[in-house]
């Protein structure tokens, strides 16, 4: 595979047929055995409102750096502002973090919801409106209908799993959602002779990416020849790769793969991925479809919150991604 193929949710988002729906699960099915990283189109949001959510991620990166640091994070896997380098960049004097900034983000409480101690929903840290005039109001809608498009696309993956199209409806209704601006500055010559990168290789975490990305470009996956393939911007189209949860719950069947981004251009670059996860207390254990006695389970069960803590904590300590044992082993594979 040279290029990710493009697949349309449209079915799943304004009530196609049977037909049309299975046909889509099939297409997903295929694509995540193969690498786990897909174009998503008919998603219902306009191509403007992607573009304006990068713009506004511009916006907030030209404010002031001290303007920034009053909304930044409490601690690891909390939302707020984040400088190169994590929570606190000097205590990794001797790793060359990655070029990356970030605004952490949740969503917000929905109808129902009691807030919890170890549920981040409804706890971001927003600039205030005269901090910065109409982007708090605008990335709350935004991620409210991110929200609903990935409860859509959790009904494919089902689908595509040979499960009821609802059987993973209650891990989603609740989702654990992290949201995040990611600014990229160009990197220097001098910074690729250190190996540095904007965003070094990792898998996610959760159980799948919708990602936006303005028009640089310099998103990156490995394909099953381990070949680096770009992942290059389509206008209007969100980029869906899976995290390491939905690996776990398939036992490999479906691909958490690795990735990098780098930023060589002479602009600065924004992405905004919305990783949805299943609901922080939920179990995740291997999928009755996808085991057989020829077939076992290769993980022990994890709680899905846990798992992820656990992660985003590293990453936020050191600047880098989280990595599990897994991915490590893998990104070993690779180097050799």
């Amino acid at each position: 595979m040279s290029k990710l193929p493009i697949i349309d949710i449209s079915p799943f988002v304004a009530s196609g047929s049977d037909a049309q729906r299975r046909r889509v699960a099939g297409e997903i099915r295929k694509t995540c055995i193969d690498v786990g990283f897909f174009y998503l189109v008919g998603h219902g949001f306009p191509t403007n409102e992607l573009n304006d959510a990068i713009a506004w991620g511009h916006r907030f990166y030209e404010m002031p750096l001290e303007a920034k640091m009053t909304l930044h994070t409490m601690g690891p896997g909390q939302p707020g502002f984040m400088r190169i380098g994590g929570i606190d960049p000097a205590k990794n004097p001797n790793r060359a973090a990655d070029l990356k900034e970030r605004f952490i983000m949740s969503r917000e409480l929905l109808p129902g919801e009691i807030e919890s101690d170890r549920n981040i929903a409804g706890r971001t840290r927003w600039p205030s409106e005269e901090m910065l005039p109409g982007f708090t109001l605008f990335m709350k809608r935004h991620l409210a209908k991110r929200v609903l498009l990935a409860q859509a696309v959790a009904r494919a993956f089902a689908l595509s799993l040979d499960l009821s199209e609802d059987y993973l409806d209650p891990y989603f209704r609740h989702l654990g959602v992290v949201s995040i601006i990611n600014y990229y500055p160009p990197l220097t010559p001098e910074a690729l002779k250190q190996s540095r990168w904007s965003f070094s290789p990792h898998t996610d975490y959760g159980g799948f990416t919708l990602l936006s990305q303005d028009n640089l470009g310099g998103l990156q996956v490995r394909n099953v020849a381990g070949e680096w393939i770009d992942v290059p911007p389509i206008d209007g189209a969100f980029v869906v790769n899976l995290g390491d949860l939905m690996a776990r719950w398939t036992n490999d069947l479906y691909q958490s793969n690795l990735h990098r981004a780098l930023n060589v251009s002479t602009d600065a670059r924004i992405s905004i991925p919305f990783f949805a996860s299943p609901a922080d207390a939920a179990r995740i254990e291997c999928l009755e479809t996808c085991q057989s006695p020829h077939n076992p389970s290769r993980y022990v069960p994890v709680v899905a919150g846990e798992y992820i803590r656990s992660l985003m904590e590293q990453a936020d300590r050191t600047g880098r991604p989280g990595i599990s044992e897994k991915t490590a082993g893998r990104m070993n594979e690779t180097a050799a």
